[in-house]
């Protein structure tokens, strides 16, 4: 599941970061400013992301990842989520405050 919840959340990323190869392939922003969102993206979300599905940090990985909606809890068998139910409310008031 913590796989899954990975691959969606870097897919969204990355597929923002394409759009901006399109513009800098139309014209709108040069190799430069391309070179510079890389950059970003790189030391931004692509870290961020890293981070957050850590394996030190396994036991959260996927009740945070439900609490973002990044996994439905209907994707979840439901023994796990029923063994998750108090880390994905944690999850979900952390993500609140």
């Amino acid at each position: 599941m913590a796989g899954l919840a990975h691959e969606r959340e870097l897919f969204a990323a990355l597929s923002n970061l394409e759009s901006e190869f399109g513009r800098w392939r139309s014209g709108e922003i040069s190799v430069f400013e391309l070179n510079d969102r890389v950059h970003r993206f790189h030391h931004g979300v692509s870290r961020d992301l890293y981070n957050l599905y850590d394996p030190r940090d396994a036991e959260m990985v996927v009740p945070g990842a439900i609490a973002r909606g990044t996994l439905k809890e209907q994707e979840v068998d439901p023994a796990l989520l029923k063994n998750l139910a108090e880390l994905i409310e944690f999850a979900k008031r952390r993500q609140q405050e």
